[in-house]
């Protein structure tokens, strides 16, 4: 453990692995339910669940896994073993999820499509949980955790574009939707796991923990987890953040395909806008965040997105071009909503280890992992729940296949519903208070109570 800056190879080498779950995220996040309702005709409620069943599964695994890397004992520390094993697997699994074909009952096709995404999910668990806890064990400096989570963050832009950019080309190359996305699994499945390799060797010299808890208690995980109240706060502020989130990003196909009657391609110009945009604007909200703090970073980046969910409600289908300055303007908040929380996370492994005189990387950043997970799920079901009340019509890409209703829905779940899930996030942040004053009081009583521990146990073997 160190409290030293951390070099930018280190940095670099480690926020590569980003990349890959960005894909992952970003393509699950944007199409999955397209796919489902459009390449394999499944009506939107039932594709809603089949979406949501494995992210409640990830509420016991992201946890699960977290407890168990903390417990790992290996030459290689307790997390990059996993990261090798997910790495292996998670870019084969993702592949599997879009090569299941269409069976004769929609049912069974249904129970095809889950049973790949669960498997899909447990493979990216295995590999994103223990990765991710490496940020709070590889420095425990307040500000350099802001700069090691702006790497993250600008790996994680790049992914974003990666899968919204290249993902309508791919999956509009081939003769048919399902062939098409056939293709885009092979070829986003082989980029996750390649970054993953690449970070797996690129952090064999990162700074780690070498004494891994020895007690297993999921209870006490759990327990503990829930009784650490600055993460607690986090979580909820990221889980209707994630929500919001993943209510626009899975309606943003519909949105353009239907009611401003463009190509889906066009998801590529409006992500690499706000990729670009967001990636110059994270070296800036760092700089902020010395002088704000993350708290206040974090709220005026909320209050940035909530803003800008309002305007396209308004958007009239021949100023389509508008949404480029939209986009500019969103990105500047996601920048910070995407920061700051990757940032205030591992400051409350602190928060809980003054408490409990525990070290929880793992279990910490497993909740939030699922967290993550879960908000977007729910954000896709509930879009997948408004195309349903509105009676969308499945399976038709022609830009007159859908009611005024279901074109009125379509912009209600892509405005309004994440516009209100946005002020939820703010008002829950309010009663953060974990600043970096009382975060370094919490560290200092850490230090002396491990000194005064190494005094007790060398008079113990006088």
């Amino acid at each position: 453990m160190t409290t030293n800056k951390l070099s930018w190879q280190i940095k670099l080498g480690w926020a590569i692995g980003e990349l890959g779950i960005a894909i992952y995220v970003g393509a699950t996040m944007s199409f999955f339910l397209f796919y489902m309702t459009q390449a394999h005709g499944i009506s939107p409620v039932w594709a809603g669940v089949a979406l949501l069943i494995p992210r409640l599964w990830d509420g016991f695994t992201d946890p699960i896994m977290g407890a168990v890397s903390d417990r790992t004992h290996s030459k290689m520390g307790r997390r990059r073993p996993y990261l090798l094993l997910g790495s292996l697997v998670y870019g084969g699994c993702f592949w599997l999820v879009l090569a299941v074909p269409t069976a004769e009952s929609q049912f069974t096709t249904l129970l095809y499509l889950i049973g790949a995404y669960i498997l899909a999910s447990t493979a990216i668990t295995i590999f994103d949980v223990p990765y991710s806890s490496m940020s709070a064990e590889m420095t425990q400096n307040y500000q350099e955790r802001t700069s090691l989570a702006g790497y993250k963050m600008v790996a994680a832009r790049l992914g974003i574009v990666v899968a919204g950019g290249v993902g309508p080309m791919l999956y509009a190359s081939q003769e048919t939707l399902l062939e098409g996305f056939r293709l885009m699994g092979l070829i986003f499945g082989a980029c996750m796991s390649v970054s993953g390799l690449i970070t797996f060797f690129a952090t064999r010299k990162a700074p780690r923990i070498e004494q891994p808890l020895e007690k297993v208690s999921l209870r006490e995980e759990f327990s503990a987890v829930l009784n650490n109240r600055p993460f607690r706060i986090l979580f909820s502020v990221f889980a209707f953040q994630n929500i919001a989130i993943g209510s626009s990003a899975t309606m943003l196909v519909y949105f353009l395909t239907f009611a401003m009657g463009v190509d889906a391609s066009f998801i590529g110009p409006l992500l690499l806008t706000a990729g670009i945009t967001a990636t110059l604007a994270t070296p800036l909200w760092v700089k902020l965040t010395r002088s704000m703090g993350k708290k206040r970073a974090y709220t005026s980046g909320l209050l940035i997105s909530a803003t800008m969910a309002i305007p396209a409600l308004f958007l009239p289908p021949q100023y389509y071009m508008l949404l480029f300055a939209i986009y500019f303007l969103a990105a500047l908040g996601d920048a910070a909503t995407q920061l700051l929380p990757t940032s205030m996370i591992p400051d409350t492994v602190e928060a809980d280890e003054v408490r409990t005189g525990q070290r929880r990387e793992g279990a910490i950043f497993g909740a939030f992992a699922f967290c993550r997970k879960l908000g977007m799920a729910f954000g896709a079901f509930f879009a997948s729940g408004v195309l349903q009340l509105v009676g969308f019509i499945g399976g038709d890409l022609s830009t007159g296949s859908q009611t005024d209703t279901g074109l009125l829905g379509i912009r209600i779940g892509y405005t309004l519903l994440p516009f209100a899930l946005w002020l939820c996030a703010i008002l829950i942040l309010r009663r953060y208070d974990l600043s970096e004053s009382r975060f370094n009081e919490i560290k200092q009583k850490i230090a002396d109570e491990r000194h005064a521990a190494g005094l007790h146990h060398q008079q113990a073997n006088l």
